[in-house]
């Protein structure tokens, strides 16, 4: 019984871990703001974002 409990709040960790990671890129997303990940920075653009970057550029 104490295994079930420990995977049980093991699998809810992860869970909420996740959930808050997920607000964090969202929010960055929406502020458009970059997302550092160790030394690393990402921005998160949708695909409609995407494409009109693409297409700007091509057309230029």
């Amino acid at each position: 019984m104490n295994e079930l409990l420990e995977n049980e709040a093991f699998c809810t960790g992860v869970a909420v871990g996740v959930s808050l990671y997920e607000q964090k890129v969202v929010m960055a997303h929406e502020k458009k703001q970059y997302l550092k990940i160790g030394e690393n920075l990402y921005y998160v653009q949708d695909g409609k974002e995407r494409l009109a970057q693409v297409l700007e550029k091509i057309c230029k």
